[in-house]
């Protein structure tokens, strides 16, 4: 009798580690969003003004939201002149709009100082993490393909998973027209994930601080 069920619990056993390398689960860490924005009403209705001017392009509002010392990057001086120099908001064409959108979609969170990060892939990216190994799935059944094509295999699906990323330069498909990068995932496979659906946590992120009474941009930068 205990034979039979040491053979059952081992073939159990078996079928659970199975269905963990065929599913995808115990990927590295989940992450999903968090947007603490609604705990302070004067942030969040800053926010609300600042995507309104987005949509509108508004380089005006955009320029008078920016500290003095607004950091860019991390090889200059910063300030704001050093900004409308990098970025020219005042052509709709900007990538400022399009990189500053995305990253406020994404929510983000507050430091012990009261200091708001958007996204929050990077105010709550783990920190025992490699943040240029890894990458946050940012959407939920996320399909992740063999080959870097809309019509390739699906190997598993991901839903807001930290996965390691074997390569971040995209491959552009001429075909489907999407851009693939590529992931490892459970079983050490290899596997490709649009890249609109995965986002590194030292992408472009805005960071904003109360002074004076009045929220300002201190900071919209990429990089570590």
């Amino acid at each position: 009798m205990i034979a039979k069920w040491r053979t059952l619990l081992w073939i159990v056993s078996l079928l659970l580690l199975f269905s963990i390398w065929t599913h995808g689960y115990a990927q590295v860490k989940k992450l999903y969003p968090v947007d603490e924005a609604v705990k302070d009403p004067s942030l969040f209705a800053f926010r609300a003004r600042l995507l309104k001017a987005i949509q509108k392009k508004d380089a005006t509002f955009l320029h008078s939201i920016l500290d003095k010392d607004i950091r860019n990057n991390f090889g200059a001086d910063g300030g704001i002149a050093e900004f409308k120099q990098t970025w020219h908001a005042e052509r709709p064409q900007s990538k400022i709009w399009s990189e500053l959108l995305n990253a406020l979609a994404l929510g983000g969170g507050f430091d012990e100082k009261h200091v708001f990060s958007a996204p929050y892939v990077f105010s709550n990216f783990p920190e025992d993490l490699d943040a240029y190994k890894f990458g946050a799935v940012i959407d939920d059944a996320v399909r992740v393909r063999r080959e870097p094509n809309l019509h390739s295999e699906v190997i598993l699906t991901l839903s807001f998973d930290v996965v390691k990323v074997l390569d971040w330069t995209a491959k552009r498909n001429p075909v489907d027209k999407r851009e693939w990068i590529t992931v490892e995932v459970s079983g050490n496979r290899k596997g490709y994930v649009v890249s609109e659906y995965l986002r590194s946590p030292i992408d472009y992120r805005a960071i904003f601080e109360k002074k004076d009474g009045k929220w300002l941009m201190t900071a919209f930068i990429a990089g570590d």
